[in-house]
């Protein structure tokens, strides 16, 4: 289904929450991963970089990818590209409130949400699809399950790193919320190329700090 709807979009654009984190964007890079390569639609991700703690996934996606490509776009460049044929991903929430952008949001004619966090009273009602895992230790947990089925050759080594590092911050580093699927999503995410030790340097100091700035 969120293939189909990718399809029928000119141009996909994914956000995370405000404030994002790794896990928020870990997880828009595996579904920018899916769009452009899977489905081979234009995809970009939506990012205050004066706002987020998720700069060395930033970074280490835009180093894989050269200058030559963007990924990574302001709200404003986003709201200037839109149209009625757009889709937004929203991952790692599900609060109209806690969006990366409420106006792209609200300029949205479909909106696809991803999400592992309690139903809150407050949620995005107007989504095509809704996949929402509580059970699931994070999004990024979720987007290594969904990407297998879009296209099981679509990520890369970074991309992988990036949602490695996502489902390592929620999980603390497999200490808490980690099910069976965890570790079968890290274990596929291990076998692309995913790097342990690059994602541990993404945590600048401890995870613990880390966690604590989030």
């Amino acid at each position: 289904s969120i293939s189909d709807h990718m399809k029928a979009s000119d141009i996909v654009f994914i956000m995370g929450h405000q404030f994002s984190d790794l896990d928020a964007v870990g997880s828009a890079v595996g579904m920018w991963s899916a769009a452009t390569k899977g489905v081979k639609k234009p995809a970009y991700i939506v990012i205050d970089r004066n706002a987020t703690m998720a700069m060395p996934i930033v970074d280490e996606i835009e180093a894989a990818h050269g200058p030559e490509e963007t990924i990574f776009i302001s709200e404003e460049e986003a709201l200037d590209m839109m149209t009625q044929r757009s889709l937004v991903i929203v991952v790692d929430t599900h609060s109209p409130d806690f969006v990366e952008s409420k106006e792209l949001l609200n300029e949205a004619q479909r909106v696809v949400v991803i999400d592992h966090h309690r139903m809150m009273v407050k949620h995005i009602n107007n989504a095509v699809v809704f996949y929402h895992e509580p059970y699931a230790s994070s999004a990024s947990e979720m987007v290594s399950e969904l990407v297998q089925y879009i296209g099981n050759t679509v990520l890369s080594k970074e991309e992988a790193d990036a949602l490695l590092a996502g489902i390592m911050l929620d999980t603390r580093s497999f200490a808490m919320r980690t099910g069976v699927r965890t570790f079968e999503a890290a274990a596929y995410l291990r076998r692309i190329g995913a790097d342990t030790v690059v994602v541990r340097k993404m945590f600048s100091n401890t995870m613990d700090s880390y966690q604590r700035k989030s």
